[in-house]
């Protein structure tokens, strides 16, 4: 009983300073505690005179005497009394009144949070029972407890700091009152029992130094297990919460800070191919900054730009671009402020994959209004833009509606089927396009120049050494591509130049005769005469925007020309699939008639029977070869990917094999009629060039090695022209004019349309293409009659050396864009 005595007596001395709440508060509520009071309380204790008494109290107490309130009511008067002179000389340090205070200060939230916990618990509890039939009670106490805790640690970030914290508290309150009220005399105050308690805690070895006492020993052999739990959770919770912030880190969780750079929006099957466009484009300027956000994991991305980086053939070259993932939902607004898509010098936003032509576009159009809705910063100075991707023609207006000078569209298989059609009329203008698109040649570029205020457009044509010029764009934005001869540069206006570099060109002096070229009109009109005939044209495939592709045709082709359709669809369906459900019109053609042909252009026997049928399925007579055809287009099968094949990889598969399947077939046709004809060899007509649809640039490699001289890289140059604009937004109506039937468009011209091989063959670049000029026709290269178009990259955009004389041969070409075929 003499330690239950202590531990009374011990009570009445932390009541002390409570003592007078309780006389004003009458029955009982307590007021806050006076942490002064508990101070001079603690240090009265140290006080010889009350010392002596308070010992003397205690031994007033007999081991078999019951602790009764009026000994610890005389004990505490005596320590009031005391306390309420409180002299100074006598005080004990601050700090133990510190630790008082902060011990008690945690006893009393701790008691606060355990006491307001009951009180919810038990509501919860007749919440549940007045619900439930009382018999049919299927809980106890333990499991409210239980769904408390859990709510607890799933809802508050802190919850296993809190229990770090509590636990450690509770064993160093715990230890030092243990230690205070034991047998010891080693621990006086509290300070130097809490002192030695948390030391117990954080140091196991702590222990051996305790003193020989039972009460001493167990008392650190039980906090010093509890320390080790609390080291335990400690290393728990650090580990977690570090491997936490590495897994945000690594799953791209975390804000871009950035500005000026270029953000790409979802990932598809062009995204690689942006990424090298966009770090070509930030090669002169040393590298830049290019941010990618997307729904995939970040670590997937990374791997795909790896692998593009140390693939064997074609790597991707950053060439100093840095390149940041972040995985979110680029229809967020939230997700786009993390990638700093308001401090962006602009967005390009590609169609998200796995979805339908209708369902990503109303993607595209949510995704151009979570763009607009950062507006404030985003695009306000007219110097950042969004690019935007759509996969059907008729939805371009949608995007026009609500972000009519925000937006630039890019509908990619309307451009890509433009392309094709001119592809397929002149197979060699693959490699010119190729060479225009990207960066890696030369490309568009507006710039002013102030020294050529007040010249024409056929004297600024030899004004530039290394780069073509081939409009203006005015004040106000309007682009004016292959302008008028007498058309003036006025101030404020921009020129259009085809260069390697927006800072690899400038102005020469001037000096170089504007006489070559110089004829009348009717003269330089009638020298050279390109008669059309109607053409043969035939579509091997399918693809859900035909419509559009069979009406651009039609704008291409002469009166009288003959489209036929080889597919795997049953005639009697196309109409409808042309129909698409009612979104596209029925088709009016002015120069074309449609045959229907069924079959697999991958199947020899079916292209050997390209027989005409109708709408019933019936063969009406009309039959063809493929040597009498002008022009063969394969296009990307909707149809074979739709029944299994997956992939650009085993669509170019088809492309390759239908290639490789035509090329033979017209061979042999036309080796054929060469003995046949031997005599009259003006009758036979050398096989076309079939072109395909390459979704995967990877495939290339495989078509220079099977011969393959027709194809379009469709996603390489959409992923181009995609870039170009990011860089300059005025660049996409340049390439809508060069792509449009109603537009100057690119064009192959025979050296002898504007050179008299008999009478004068050396002249300069610059002379042909002031002679072209005569026709309205911009020249923007050569390709010689010696070299193959791969071998004359260099000529056939922007050549050097244009003002340098050379002799001009049969078989050389001009690259033109002009507006007459």
């Amino acid at each position: 009983m003499r330690m239950l005595g202590r531990l009374s007596a011990l009570l009445a001395i932390a009541a002390a300073p409570f003592s007078s709440a309780f006389t004003a508060r009458g029955n009982g509520l307590l007021s806050t505690p006076n942490v002064n009071s508990m101070s001079s309380t603690r240090s009265l204790l140290l006080d010889s005179n009350v010392h002596n008494k308070y010992q003397s109290s205690l031994n007033l107490m007999s081991p078999h005497d019951i602790v009764d309130a009026d000994s610890i009511s005389s004990v505490a008067s005596l320590l009031l009394s005391r306390g309420s002179r409180g002299s100074m000389e006598n005080a004990v340090p601050p700090s133990e009144g510190v630790t008082l205070s902060v011990l008690g200060a945690g006893f009393a939230l701790i008691v606060w949070f355990l006491i307001n916990e009951y009180k919810f618990l038990k509501e919860k509890s007749n919440t549940m029972v007045g619900a439930l039939d009382k018999k049919a009670k299927d809980f106890t106490l333990f499991d409210l407890i239980d769904y408390r805790l859990d709510y607890f640690f799933s809802t508050n970030e802190w919850a296993k700091v809190i229990l770090l914290f509590g636990l450690s508290y509770v064993l160093v309150v715990v230890g030092a009152g243990l230690l205070v009220i034991g047998d010891s005399d080693d621990y006086e105050t509290i300070s130097e029992a809490a002192w030695t308690s948390w030391t117990y805690v954080v140091d196991p070895g702590a222990q051996a130094d305790a003193p020989s006492e039972l009460i001493p020993r167990a008392v650190s052999l039980f906090v010093t297990l509890g320390g080790l739990l609390v080291f335990a959770l400690l290393i728990g919770i650090v580990g977690e919460s570090i491997g936490e912030k590495i897994e945000d880190l690594k799953t791209g969780k975390s804000r871009v800070f950035e500005s000026g750079h270029t953000l790409m929006l979802n990932w598809n099957d062009k995204s690689i191919a942006v990424i090298q466009q966009i770090a070509l484009a930030n090669e002169s300027e040393g590298g830049g900054v290019m941010v990618v956000l997307s729904n995939l994991e970040k670590e997937e991305m990374e791997e795909r730009l790896e692998n593009a980086i140390n693939a064997k053939e074609n790597p991707l070259d950053l060439m100093g671009t840095e390149v940041v993932f972040r995985q979110g939902n680029p229809i967020l607004e939230n997700d786009l402020k993390k990638v700093s898509a308001n401090t962006a010098r602009a967005v390009i936003a590609l169609t998200p994959p796995d979805f339908d032509a209708d369902e990503a576009d109303a993607n595209m159009l949510r995704q151009v209004l979570a763009i607009k809705a950062l507006e404030e910063d985003f695009g306000s100075d007219g110097e950042r833009h969004v690019v935007v991707e759509l996969q059907d023609v008729d939805n371009k207006e949608l995007i026009n509606l609500v972000a009519p000078d925000f937006a630039e569209v890019i509908v990619n298989h309307d451009m890509i089927g433009r392309l094709m059609l001119q592809c397929a009329r002149t197979p060699e203008l693959a490699y010119v396009l190729d060479s225009m698109m990207g960066f890696e040649g030369s490309e568009f570029y507006f710039d002013t120049w102030p020294e050529l205020y007040g010249k024409t457009f056929r004297e600024i044509t030899v004004r530039f050494d290394d780069a073509i010029p081939v409009g203006f764009r005015s004040a106000d934005g309007d682009v004016r591509v292959n302008p008028e001869d007498d058309d003036v540069y006025q101030e404020g206006e921009e020129i259009l130049v085809l260069a390697e570099d927006d800072d690899s060109y400038e102005p020469n002096d001037g000096t170089y005769p504007l006489t070559a070229g110089e004829c009348e009109e009717e003269e330089c009109l009638t020298g050279y005469q390109a008669v059309r005939p109607p053409e043969k044209v035939l579509f091997c495939g399918w693809r859900r925007d035909m419509s559009d592709l069979i009406s651009q045709l039609d704008e291409f082709v002469p009166p009288g020309s003959e489209l036929w359709l080889l597919n795997k669809i049953p005639a009697c369906n196309r109409e409808e699939r042309l129909l698409d459900g009612g979104n596209k019109a029925k088709l009016k053609l002015k120069n074309l008639t449609m045959k229907n042909v069924v079959g697999d252009h991958i199947i020899r026997r079916d292209l050997k029977r390209i027989w005409d049928t109708d709408a019933q399925g019936q063969y009406t007579g009309e039959k063809i070869t493929l040597d009498q055809f002008d022009s063969i287009l394969i296009l990307s099968d909707e149809t074979a990917m739709k029944s299994g094949e997956k992939g650009s990889t085993s669509s170019d598969s088809r492309s390759l094999a239908a290639v490789l399947i035509i090329q033979d077939m017209m061979d042999k046709m036309y080796q054929v009629k060469k003995r046949k004809f031997a005599t009259n060899p003006e009758l036979i007509k050398e096989p076309c060039v079939p072109v395909s649809e390459i979704l995967d640039s990877r495939t290339k490699s495989l078509l220079n090695v099977a011969n393959c001289k027709g194809y379009v890289l469709s996603n390489q140059i959409v992923s181009s022209v995609m870039a170009q604009v990011a860089e300059e937004k005025d660049i996409n109506v340049v390439l809508s004019e060069l792509f449009s039937s109603d537009g100057s468009e690119t064009y192959i011209r025979p050296v002898e349309k504007f050179v008299d091989l008999d009478e004068e063959d050396t002249m300069s670049f610059w002379d042909v293409a002031l002679k072209a000029r005569n026709y309205r026709e911009v020249a923007v290269g050569y390709k010689p009659a010696d070299l193959d178009y791969a071998d004359a990259e260099d000529f056939i955009v922007n050549p050097p050396n244009k003002s340098v004389p050379r002799r001009w041969k049969k078989g050389d070409k001009i690259v033109v864009f002009s507006l007459e075929d």
